[in-house]
């Protein structure tokens, strides 16, 4: 872990997670052979919790489990080998929530603001979204997943919204103390307009909607080949989605934890692995 301030404040909530929270989302289940693999990574937080019995990324794989799609966990503490002959079992992938992109991926140099960072993590990810492209895998990228789809593809990033991303409207997109395993950090909530045609719009239903937020980056130069499906009223970037034939769709919030309470959210998750479906 790398000693920045977040990794460590992180240190004593791994302690205290493991107790309050023990075997959260890690149960042992026989997989169902009928279900749908779908790779979902893990950075070395998600899986050191794993490994105490707390699964940080457990709302996605319930959300997939919903709709059929049976989660392929790939660590960063895989081997390559062991993380490659996961990859090549999936027909989808999602890419969840963490740590900062390495600005380096975007051609940045490292900003005062920007925070920690998962290096593995990133490597990890730019293989299994290449991965994904070469196999025209169905992808679904949420908060930092929604960052890495857009870094992937030739985009960059906002380090820190507060900082250098300043216009007449702010809009919280962090609450000041953030705890990253998101379940059970304190939430802000905004507005978010949806851009007609797309098909997050399509999926939602509405033009407008009330998200949860829980990030302190996000897209700047969207990638070439995305089209912008959402946009709070700052006009920061809250979804993307390509314009190819690859189905690719990210958004900033978090629908696996508002799809219990409203069913709108859930359709995101219905949708994805309905496209994985398709797959021959």
């Amino acid at each position: 872990m790398e000693d920045t301030p977040m990794n460590r404040r992180l240190l004593p909530l791994l302690f205290i997670a493991s107790i309050l929270f023990p075997a959260a989302g890690c149960k042992t289940e026989a997989p169902d052979p009928s279900a749908l693999p779908v790779a979902v990574t893990y950075g070395k937080i998600q899986s050191l919790f794993f490994k105490w019995g707390v699964d940080i990324n457990g709302d996605y794989c319930d959300a997939l489990k919903a709709h059929g799609a049976r989660p392929v966990r790939i660590s960063v503490n895989d081997s390559p080998a062991d993380a490659d002959a996961k990859l090549a079992t999936a027909a989808g992938l999602l890419v969840p929530g963490g740590f900062d992109i390495e600005p380096a991926r975007y051609g940045e140099e490292r900003a005062e603001k920007c925070e920690g960072s998962d290096a593995r993590l990133d490597e990890l990810e730019f293989r299994a979204l290449a991965y994904a492209r070469d196999k025209k895998l169905p992808v679904l990228g949420i908060c930092r997943g929604m960052q890495m789809l857009n870094v992937f593809y030739g985009g960059s990033l906002w380090q820190d919204i507060p900082a250098y991303y300043k216009t007449g409207t702010p809009v919280a997109h962090r609450e000041s103390l953030d705890l990253w395993f998101y379940k059970h950090a304190r939430p802000c909530f905004h507005e978010v307009s949806l851009e007609r045609g797309t098909v997050l719009a399509g999926l939602l239903g509405t033009d407008t909607l009330r998200v949860n937020t829980y990030h302190h980056q996000g897209a700047k130069r969207v990638a070439q080949g995305m089209r912008v499906s959402a946009r709070s009223s700052d006009g920061f970037v809250e979804g993307i989605e390509g314009t190819g034939v690859q189905f690719l769709l990210g958004t900033q919030f978090h629908p696996e934890m508002l799809r219990s309470e409203d069913t709108r959210f859930d359709a995101i998750f219905a949708r994805f692995v309905e496209e994985v479906r398709k797959r021959p």
